[in-house]
């Protein structure tokens, strides 16, 4: 997939005429982090995002990370938005077993 999304938007860049040093003067990244992400590298957030303004494809995220209302489920139990996901907990004292018998009690 960085594969991928570094050869489109080395096709953005060239589509545009930009040399990858004029990108990165206009962008204030390093040339080689430029190259990188066209090279389906691993980079920074914050670099492809710089890029991505640049080149007039950051509105394209919002069609990947719709702003939406959350669901029901997305609330708490006082109605707030959760701000972690938890994970299915088991209590067994909850779920109706008997707690073990103390040595006192033997």
């Amino acid at each position: 997939m960085l594969i991928e999304i570094g050869a489109r938007l080395r096709a953005r860049r060239l589509d545009r005429n930009v040399s990858v040093d004029a990108v990165a003067e206009a962008v204030g990244i390093n040339r080689k982090t430029i190259l990188e992400i066209e090279n389906g590298g691993d980079v920074r957030l914050s670099s492809l995002i710089k890029l991505l303004r640049y080149l007039n494809l950051l509105g394209l995220l919002d069609a990947v990370l719709p702003d939406t209302l959350p669901g029901s489920e997305a609330f708490s139990q006082r109605g707030q938005v959760r701000q972690r996901a938890g994970g299915v907990r088991s209590n067994k004292n909850k779920l109706g077993a008997k707690p073990a018998a103390s040595s006192k009690e033997a």
